[in-house]
């Protein structure tokens, strides 16, 4: 599939044409675990300066650079001696519009309001000097990540306990128990469903959201724990096979692709600061 984007959209029109057709195929991909696995390992090959859902736009609007995901913009191009080929067509992709909030004490923390298209341009649309190794950061996350890794990385406490039953794991939105295993591997897959159920699924500690089913809810979790596995080297079949035999109405998750590929980029993103 390649996205045909018309010529004639602009502005707020055309982020939000780009905003409904990312919904269509996150949706769409969050369904499909072998989807899934080869756009996050592309995406771990390299595009990490880019968000998930903007690889996406990326990959259906210029399909050569999954082999080669060297993308930047105009100027950042001429920041690398390079100079974007004459008459070449952009890649369009959404910036995050933000609002700078200053606290009564004085904090200041900014919230996404909105998004705006912007555009960008692979490699072969430019001439000039040799490419540097760093453009795409195709170190930041490595394959050996451990399960220690990511509990230091979790933003939430992990208790590991014996004792939980059936049960691999649960949160209520404040604490994440993880039951003591000899697999490692398990155990860090269940983190990541744990972690993303608790940064997705409660309004506030404590408190589930009551707008989706269970269901929906382990899948999206699942989605994440599969996501994050796979950038992180860890073939968890068990995700797969969830996310491939899910017996739900693929319209209870609509819109919801977007959400589940951030949420694990987020986990992503943690886990790769920690040594």
């Amino acid at each position: 599939m390649k996205l045909e984007i018309p010529t004639e959209l602009r502005g707020k029109e055309l982020g939000k044409y780009l905003s409904d057709k990312l919904d269509e195929i996150a949706d769409s991909i969050c369904q499909d675990p072998d989807e899934l696995e080869k756009f996050v390992k592309r995406w771990n090959g390299g595009f990490h300066s880019y968000s998930i859902n903007n690889t996406i736009l990326i990959w259906l609007q210029k399909p050569e650079a999954i082999e080669n995901p060297l993308i930047a913009g105009y100027k950042a191009w001429q920041g690398k001696g390079r100079q974007v080929n004459k008459g070449e067509q952009s890649v369009r992709i959404l910036a995050p519009r933000s609002k700078k909030i200053v606290e009564e004490n004085g904090d200041v923390s900014y919230i996404v309001t909105g998004y705006f298209p912007v555009s960008v341009f692979h490699v072969s649309q430019t001439t000039g000097d040799p490419i540097d190794d760093d453009l795409g950061c195709p170190d930041l996350i490595s394959g050996d990540v451990d399960f220690e890794t990511m509990v230091r990385a979790c933003p939430f406490p992990v208790h590991i306990k014996d004792g939980l039953g059936l049960s691999n794991g649960n949160t209520d939105g404040k604490t994440i128990n993880i039951a003591k295993k000899t697999n490692k591997s398990s155990m860090a897959a269940t983190l990541a469903h744990e972690w993303a159920h608790a940064l997705m699924h409660f309004k506030e500690p404590g408190v589930l959201f009551e707008t989706d089913g269970t269901s929906v809810k382990e899948l999206e979790a699942e989605c994440c724990s599969f996501i994050v596995c796979s950038a992180i080297g860890i073939k968890n079949e068990k995700s797969r096979l969830y996310i491939a035999n899910w017996g739900g109405n693929a319209s209870e998750i609509r819109h919801r692709g977007k959400t589940i590929l951030s949420t694990a980029e987020s986990i992503i993103r943690k886990i790769s600061i920690y040594p």
